[in-house]
């Protein structure tokens, strides 16, 4: 247990101590997708613009393609008059060169013909015969997106580890890329505990509870890339989690046990987590709140992680977003955090504890943020709320109207 943490004093003390003791980053296997197929996943490579976008200067208006030379000092008093050189369609490239005192019909999305570099709008335009009367003055480039203006060749569309999002498909298949190499990472979910029904029990058994846990993990991490496989619910016994443990962990990266990592009589997890090679349990309660029961470990040899999570929801729900998750970010080296993290006005006080790292529910409206009531053990705590408010150790009271550290899905 070489770098075994009882309790840190900081949340980021201890995913960087299972990083350095476990040697990420680690090579991450890969599969090829479809980009209708890719949603969420985690490019395995840095995707390249093997062109540039737009291909061709384009006029983002209709109008008139002109040299802004030839427009100079005109106006709805002194119009300036050009001879229409012809029409550009579109799908077309033009066939001609503009030349001095010379303008082109066009349409929104046309390609400029050779000789012109801006366009003026057609409503501030006439056309009398071979002649266009222009009444505004345009400088050079207006109403016009030249070639490479956005994108050049060999520009970074998607950096390896991204995830792609709803945004990414469009603007991968302006490339003509249609399938992507995507990480394939996989994670195995364990249950623990006496108590523990499986969600389709009914009625459910006096005493007992149904397990949630499994469901708000699969959304957690399936949101941010990751495939994840159910081993079902492991009673507190050592001769019950051993064999699942063992099932996941020869067929995923990563396993994720939900309860039972609390200090206890039936603390098996973290048993489970010391008998592997090379490492084994790393850290063993977290100061946050919720999310303290939370341990770490695993093996550096076989390249395998495992995250005990509190039995709890909110608390479960807070370990997975801020611990397991920042783990296999920092297993595979992917850049970018978990979500999006921002500064916002507190729409009332919040209260919290000096110590550890709080995190607390939160529904963001017009007037700031707000926070939420809620307890470890709710299981509709984050139903209404839009992310956590992250109060640091040093922080323990904030009013209304300061602005607060949100983290948003």
């Amino acid at each position: 247990m070489s770098g075994f943490v009882e309790e840190t004093t900081s949340i980021d003390d201890c995913l960087s101590l299972a990083a350095r003791s476990l040697g990420f980053p680690w090579n991450a296997k890969s599969r090829r997708v479809g980009v209708e197929d890719a949603l969420y996943a985690r490019s395995a490579e840095d995707m390249i613009a093997p062109e540039p976008y737009p291909p061709f200067t384009r006029s983002l208006r209709d109008g008139y393609a002109l040299n802004h030379a030839a427009s100079v000092g005109a106006s709805a008093s002194s119009p300036v008059f050009l001879s229409l050189a012809g029409e550009i369609y579109m799908g077309e490239s033009p066939s001609f060169e503009l030349a001095s005192g010379e303008a082109a019909s066009i349409p929104t999305g046309g390609m400029l013909p050779r000789g012109a570099d801006s366009v003026v709008m057609a409503e501030n335009t006439s056309v009398s015969g071979g002649w266009v009367e222009i009444r505004s003055s345009v400088q050079r480039g207006l109403n016009v997106m030249t070639a490479a203006e956005e994108i050049a060749r060999g520009d970074v569309l998607l950096r390896r580890g991204e995830t792609i999002s709803e945004s990414t498909p469009g603007l991968l298949a302006t490339f003509g890329i249609t399938a992507v190499n995507v990480m394939d990472i996989r994670a195995g979910l364990i249950a623990t505990g006496d108590e523990i029904v499986p969600a389709g029990a009914s009625p459910l058994p006096t005493g007992f509870i149904r397990d949630a846990n499994t469901f708000i993990i699969q959304s957690a991490l399936k949101r941010y890339g990751i495939e994840s496989t159910s081993y079902g619910i492991a009673q507190d016994a050592w001769d019950a989690l051993k064999p699942a443990s063992e099932a996941a962990l020869r067929e995923c990266d990563v396993v994720l046990i939900s309860g039972g990592s609390s200090v206890g009589a039936k603390d098996h997890a973290a048993r489970l987590i010391d008998c592997l090679s090379d490492r084994g349990l790393l850290a063993r309660g977290l100061n946050m709140i919720p999310g303290k029961p939370t341990i770490i470990g695993g093996s550096r040899d076989a390249k395998k992680l495992i995250v005990g999570l509190p039995g709890h929801p909110l608390s479960c729900m807070a370990a997975t977003i801020f611990v397991a998750l920042p783990l296999i970010n920092a297993m595979y080296g992917t850049i970018g955090g978990v979500g999006k993290y921002c500064a916002l006005p507190l729409s009332e006080d919040v209260s919290g504890h000096s110590g550890p790292d709080e995190f607390i529910p939160a529904k963001v409206g017009l007037d700031g943020v707000r926070p939420l009531a809620a307890k470890s053990g709710y299981v509709s705590a984050m139903r209404d709320a839009d992310g956590f408010i992250r109060l640091r150790p040093d922080t323990e009271t904030k009013r209304k109207g300061e602005m607060a550290e949100v983290w948003l899905w």
